[in-house]
């Protein structure tokens, strides 16, 4: 995150000229483009500088290492997820009757009016894999992670609290679901299966947010 005083810029508790952001845009761009193309294993940082039109050494006045770069770039790819995903659920007015189900769909990486998987589903997947794969990766990646799961287990606990959802779901198991379940189609979508439109979507979805609900008393 970055933190703006007079002319210089605090980002991660290093102070930088505001012009220098720049650079760390390009290199996130860059990271995110190579890792989503060829994966975190065959990922290099000399690919990543050559895209960026930068050197190595530039990368590493931001970061430490390729592990604390694929972090920031699954963290970067994941926000540009949220304002498209914003866009998207614009035209779904059936989700936004309750508000719940609409702050999850707003979580979700998936692809909008496309056919292909975005870079949030790609870094997502790969994350998963490096974490599993690589111990370094994981200390850095399961973190992150943790913290997107987390925040479905919080829209569901506040549904509980409010009455939209049975107290008897235990909000880890159902977040848990939430977030394999884009991220499993996603993988079927880059083995070659084809995707699933959203409209095709929204009657399962709906259906399974009607289980959820509590019975009526009596």
């Amino acid at each position: 995150m970055a933190e703006q005083s007079g002319r210089i810029v605090n980002v991660n508790g290093r102070n930088r000229r505001p012009w220098a952001l720049q650079s760390r845009e390009r290199i996130l761009k860059a990271a995110i483009d190579e890792i989503a193309e060829v994966g975190f294993e065959k990922a290099r940082l000399v690919d990543i500088a050559k895209r960026a039109d930068l050197t190595v050494g530039s990368i590493y006045t931001w970061f430490e290492n390729k592990e604390d770069l694929f972090r920031a770039a699954l963290e970067d790819a994941l926000e540009a997820q949220l304002l498209s995903n914003a866009a998207a659920l614009a035209g779904v007015p059936e989700l936004s009757q309750d508000k719940w189900l609409y702050e999850i769909a707003n979580l979700v990486p998936r692809n909008h009016e496309d056919d292909t998987v975005t870079a949030a589903q790609r870094l997502m997947i790969e994350s998963c894999y490096a974490s599993w794969r690589d111990t370094d990766a994981q200390e850095k990646l399961l973190p992150r992670l943790r913290a997107h799961v987390q925040m479905y287990v919080d829209i569901i606990e506040r549904a509980q609290a409010g009455g939209a959802v049975r107290n008897d779901i235990d909000t880890l198991a159902l977040a848990m679901v939430m977030v394999a379940v884009p991220l499993g189609m996603s993988l079927l979508n880059l083995a070659g299966f084809d995707r699933v439109k959203g409209r095709h979507w929204l009657p399962i979805i709906l259906g399974m947010h009607e289980s959820l609900k509590p019975k009526p008393a009596g």
